[in-house]
């Protein structure tokens, strides 16, 4: 059974604070780095190349929220190995970055967050531009736990040939809610960050994914 990468979502406001949560264990704990969205607008795109270079051995995420062309293009540059870009997007922009990813032969994933409605038709025609990512975004609307309209999106989802990273509020009490189903990862952000001990959270989370889908 596939077992899910924890990915962890930096969206701190500075690179000192990214870098205190990440010590003490917590980048070694990890699979996936995401240079999240809060902290590409405090810091800009040297965030990216920072975290780059102090973890070139790991999977690293710029978490842009893509909506124009030109953005990928310049995201790219930085050598992220996921980009993400918004399901609301235009058309022509999803397929413009799917594309240029594919050209530059870097093994460069994009990845289509989803947020608000989407249809069969919009995955097959992202599958269409070569794109085989999306990140589950789990509804605002829905509160309280995670549950079982959750893991059917899911499962919908992974069903159409794509592979899926869950996120939206993803922490050790809800992770039974989407147990074994072969996810390529789960974000946590602030159950992580806002823990007393980040690291020591990260590997409690981290070990009850392998006894789920073990």
């Amino acid at each position: 059974m596939q077992i899910p990468n924890l990915q962890v979502a930096l969206d701190t406001t500075s690179m000192c604070e990214a870098f205190r949560i990440l010590g003490k264990g917590l980048d070694d704990t990890v699979d996936i780095i995401e240079c999240g969205t809060m902290l590409l607008l405090h810091e800009g795109l040297h965030a990216v190349d920072y975290l780059r270079t102090i973890y070139p051995d790991k999977l690293l995420v710029a978490d842009f929220k893509c909506v124009a062309p030109h953005f990928g293009s310049r995201i790219m540059e930085h050598t992220p190995d996921l980009l993400t870009v918004l399901s609301v997007a235009e058309p022509h922009v999803q397929e413009a970055v799917a594309k240029e990813a594919a050209e530059r032969n870097k093994n460069q994933i994009v990845q289509i967050e989803l947020y608000g409605d989407y249809t069969v038709s919009d995955v097959e025609r992202w599958k269409s531009y070569g794109i085989h990512h999306v990140i589950y975004n789990r509804p605002r609307s829905r509160k309280g736990p995670w549950g079982k309209e959750d893991a059917d999106d899911i499962k919908a989802l992974i069903n159409l040939g794509m592979s899926v990273t869950a996120t939206g509020g993803m922490s050790y009490e809800n992770l039974d809610s989407i147990a074994g189903l072969p996810v390529y990862a789960i974000i946590c952000g602030r159950s992580v960050l806002k823990a007393e001990n980040p690291a020591f959270e990260a590997l409690r989370i981290k070990n009850r994914i392998k006894e789920l889908w073990t």
